[in-house]
C-alpha cells in the first residue's frame, strides 16, 4: 500500500495531466461532429487491426489442431476411394453381379522423430497398438508412399521408410503398367532406384512410378515419384533413378494403411506353400 501511495505522490502531476487530457478529448469528440466522426473512423480501423492480429495469432496457435483435422479428413477421403474396395463376385453366370467391400483402412498419425542421413533410417510416429497400428502396415504422406511399420508399442510405432537399405516394394510404371521393385541404395534421401524392368519396356525422364498393388502394404496407384534418369549400362534391365514424392526431411502428418484382407491372403498363400513343400517330399 505504501508503494502505491509513493507512486501516486511521485507521478500525480503526470496522472493529472492524463486525466485532464482524456477529459478534454472526450469533450472535443462529443461536441464537435467532425472530430467525433474522424475518431470513430480511425478507432474502427485500430480495433479492426487488433482483431485481425488476434485472429491471425489464434489461427497460428491452432495450426496443429487444423493439421490433425485435415489429416483425418484426408484419411476418410482415401478410405472412400475406389482402389480401396474389393470387387466380390458372387455368381458364376454373370460378371455384372458384384459387391464392393472395403479392403484398405486408414488412420492418422504424427511423426515425432525421423532420420535421413543413415544407411538404415527410421521414422517414429505417435500411434501404436492402442491406436490400431501394427507391424506390416503401409505408411503414406501427401499421397506418396513413406514406408512400412516395422515395430509397434502401445503408443508409438517405428516405420522402415523407403530410404532404408532393406526396404523393398512392388511398383510399376503408370504409363506402361510394367512392374519392378523399388529399393534404396543410400546417398540422396530424395532419390531411389527401380529395378527389374526389362530394357524392351520404354522408360523416359518424367514418367510416373506408382505402387503396383501386388503387396498387402499399399493399395495400387499410390504415388512413388517420377523418373529422374535411366541407366541402361546393364545388359537386360533398366536401372531407373526415381525422385521420390515424399519429402523425408519435412514429414509431419502421415496416414497408416491396413489391408483388411491381409491375414486371409497370407494364410492362403502359406497353406499353398506348405502343400507344395509336403508334395515335394513324396
Amino acid at each position: 500500500m505504501k508503494n502505491i501511495l509513493y507512486l501516486l505522490r511521485r507521478f500525480y502531476l503526470f496522472l493529472l495531466f492524463l486525466a485532464l487530457q482524456a477529459l478534454a478529448l472526450t469533450l472535443l469528440f462529443r461536441n464537435n461532429r467532425f472530430h467525433g466522426t474522424e475518431f470513430v473512423r480511425h478507432s474502427s480501423d485500430w480495433v479492426g487491426d487488433v482483431y485481425s492480429q488476434r485472429a491471425q495469432l489464434s489461427e497460428y496457435l491452432r495450426l496443429g489442431e487444423i493439421n490433425d483435422q485435415l489429416s483425418l479428413e484426408n484419411a476418410l477421403l482415401r478410405s472412400a476411394a475406389q482402389e480401396n474396395y474389393w470387387t466380390l463376385r458372387t455368381k458364376v453366370d454373370t460378371l455384372h453381379d458384384t459387391t464392393h467391400v472395403q479392403r484398405y483402412a486408414y488412420r492418422t498419425a504424427k511423426v515425432v522423430n525421423a532420420s535421413v542421413n543413415r544407411e538404415k533410417n527410421y521414422v517414429t510416429i505417435d500411434r501404436g497398438l492402442l491406436g490400431d497400428v501394427s507391424p506390416d502396415m503401409g505408411v503414406i504422406s501427401g499421397g506418396n508412399i513413406v514406408g512400412v511399420v516395422r515395430s509397434a508399442s502401445e503408443h508409438f510405432a517405428v516405420v522402415m521408410p523407403v530410404i532404408h537399405s532393406d526396404f523393398k516394394a512392388s511398383v510399376r510404371l503408370r504409363k506402361s503398367g510394367a512392374f519392378g521393385s523399388l529399393v534404396w541404395r543410400g546417398g540422396d534421401a530424395q532419390i531411389a532406384d527401380v529395378i527389374d524392368i526389362p530394357k524392351n519396356i520404354p522408360v523416359a525422364p518424367g514418367d510416373t512410378i506408382v505402387t503396383s498393388g501386388y503387396s498387402t502394404y499399399f493399395p495400387s496407384n499410390i504415388n512413388v515419384g517420377t523418373v529422374e534418369w535411366v541407366d541402361d549400362s546393364d545388359n537386360d534391365y533398366h536401372l531407373i533413378k526415381v525422385r521420390l514424392g515424399a519429402d523425408f526431411r519435412r514429414l509431419d502428418h502421415v496416414l497408416v494403411v491396413s489391408d483388411i484382407f491381409k491375414q486371409e491372403q497370407d494364410t492362403l498363400l502359406k497353406k499353398v506353400e506348405l502343400q507344395d513343400a509336403a508334395n515335394s517330399k513324396r
